[in-house]
């Protein structure tokens, strides 16, 4: 099967075409060659494109760009999923498009599954929802919600702590904001089956368990490090308030967990806990250093 992919510089993009290189054609579309941001580029990557599949994770992550230039998120997060959602229905070709869990938002805690209604709180969620709702209009496309994504692609908080905790300097997190993260190895299996299903509709793809904070995660970073001789002790992590954190401008909700019950359905098992995988990246970060 050809299958291409956006964004393979980024963290979910790397880690899909590389997952995916192993049983497919892998057609990369880097921003050099198809920018979601420039109309002229994106036409002229999807007019020569032959492909069965295409994944769209590229977008604007950033909540500060987003709150920045409100119109290049919508530009890149919404208004180009429009186009490749009109290229690919013209063509036949089915699209599994990425999204957040921050189209969600609670003060309390709780799961949300993919039939709620959503209620982005920033420019980014609002952006992204836009995209969503573009690509569903399509027949036979797919929305894939994910949240708090690490690998070992790209350096990510989960990596920062490590960095930090061998180095021996101070580690702190948010402790009153709280999702269900995954791991890019395990997203990128899940992507391989719901190909193969040819699923379609909203699909929330995150590692199980009790939604956490980056407190939590912190914790179980600095613990692993110790119960595999990486660190004589466990150091402390502070606490911080989400309203403490001078660098986010824009507004993120505190609860954002994403339910799993259809991605279970369809592995035929649920998505192995956050805590597992967490541990494996960090055994597996062990071994590079």
């Amino acid at each position: 099967m050809r299958i291409s992919v956006t964004g393979t510089t980024g963290r979910v993009g790397a880690a899909l075409a590389n997952h995916l290189a192993a049983k497919h054609e892998v057609i990369p579309l880097p921003r050099s060659r198809c920018d979601l941001a420039d109309r002229k580029s994106l036409a002229a990557a999807l007019e020569k494109l032959e492909c069965d599949v295409l994944i769209n994770p590229a977008g604007i992550t950033s909540l500060e760009d987003c709150e920045d230039d409100p119109a290049m998120a919508m530009r890149v997060n919404a208004e180009a999923p429009a186009e490749i959602a009109d290229w690919a229905q013209s063509r036949g070709v089915p699209v599994f498009h990425f999204s957040t869990d921050y189209v969600f938002n609670s003060d309390t805690p709780r799961l949300f599954n993919e039939d709620e209604t959503p209620e982005p709180i920033s420019v980014y969620g609002r952006s992204k929802l836009a995209g969503e709702r573009k690509i569903l209009a399509r027949p036979g496309n797919c929305v894939i919600r994910v949240s708090w994504v690490y690998g070992p692609e790209k350096s990510s908080f989960v990596d920062r702590v490590f960095d930090d905790a061998l180095a021996g300097r101070p580690i702190a997190a948010v402790a009153d904001k709280f999702s269900l993260p995954v791991l890019t190895t395990d997203l990128a299996e899940w992507l391989d089956c719901l190909i193969d299903r040819k699923t379609t509709g909203i699909i929330h793809a995150c590692n199980s368990g009790e939604p956490v904070s980056w407190h939590d995660m912190a914790i179980a970073v600095v613990e692993e490090m110790k119960s595999i001789g990486l660190l004589s002790a466990i150091p402390s992590v502070e606490r911080q308030k989400l309203s403490e954190m001078a660098s986010f401008r824009a507004a993120r909700p505190r609860h954002s967990s994403l339910a799993t019950h259809r991605l279970t359905e369809i592995l035929g098992h649920p998505p192995r806990p956050w805590r597992e995988a967490l541990a494996e990246h960090v055994r597996q970060r062990s071994l590079l250093r």
